[in-house]
């Protein structure tokens, strides 16, 4: 039997045979800087190699970015056993994160679309009870532990899984706070930079910005939750 046709507004509904119901929602959040501190800050002041600070944040070519993380691993003799050792001993979820995303969770499904490498968030995931997330992956030598490659599992991945939620009809929600988080932001139907660097938010004056969870789950609530509502009182 062929379905009746529905029409989408921003209103977060479905008008379908003359009636309202609500569009399903999903909200994307990048992982670090929103939910964790950058993984290779940590490294960084673990080692003292002041180049391991550099992140998307302030280099917007990844690949860039990514060849001289490698070779600078690689000329230190680092291993990804011992960068895992230190990430498990000094990362921790920032203030709020782990509260924010038990209250996201009893509201709608998420997803962290983050460019982090799966081998480096492992050791701290069951900090963050454990969500889905969408990163990359390594190739390390079984011999010595050294990372020999990177893999992308999908080139502007964070843009494609967001038009590919909205294409299942999610109207979608995205949170982020370095370059490589805009394009997830602009696709998405609504979002937010969280906590990004004063020079992105100069940058892109046409999105909003925040600092705080409780902001965050403002917007959320205003831009997803109250339309289809999914959002209590109080929250």
């Amino acid at each position: 039997m062929r379905m009746p046709r529905a029409s989408r507004d921003q209103s977060g509904l479905i008008r379908t045979q003359g009636v309202d119901v609500a569009w399903p929602t999903l909200v994307a959040l990048d992982l670090e800087g929103v939910l964790l501190p950058e993984v290779w800050h940590a490294i960084a002041d673990s080692t003292g190699i002041k180049e391991l600070r550099l992140t998307t944040r302030e280099v917007a070519d990844y690949d860039q970015l990514m060849r001289m993380r490698l070779a600078t691993l690689e000329r230190q003799q680092l291993s990804l056993p011992q960068l895992q050792a230190i990430i498990k001993a000094s990362v921790a979820p920032l203030e709020g994160a782990f509260a924010f995303l038990a209250w996201l969770r009893e509201r709608t499904p998420f997803v962290i679309l983050s460019d982090i490498f799966l081998e480096f968030v492992a050791p701290v995931l069951d900090r963050l009870a454990h969500p889905t997330i969408f990163g990359n992956t390594l190739s390390v030598d079984p011999a010595s532990g050294r990372i020999t490659a990177y893999h992308i599992r999908q080139r502007d991945g964070k843009r494609k899984a967001i038009e590919a939620f909205r294409g299942l009809g999610f109207r979608t929600f995205a949170a982020g706070d370095s370059y490589n988080d805009l394009a997830m932001i602009q696709s998405a139907d609504t979002g937010v930079l969280f906590r990004a660097p004063e020079k992105i938010v100069g940058e892109h004056p046409d999105l909003r910005a925040c600092t705080e969870y409780e902001e965050l789950k403002a917007f959320i609530c205003a831009d997803l939750l109250v339309p289809s509502g999914l959002a209590p009182a109080g929250t």
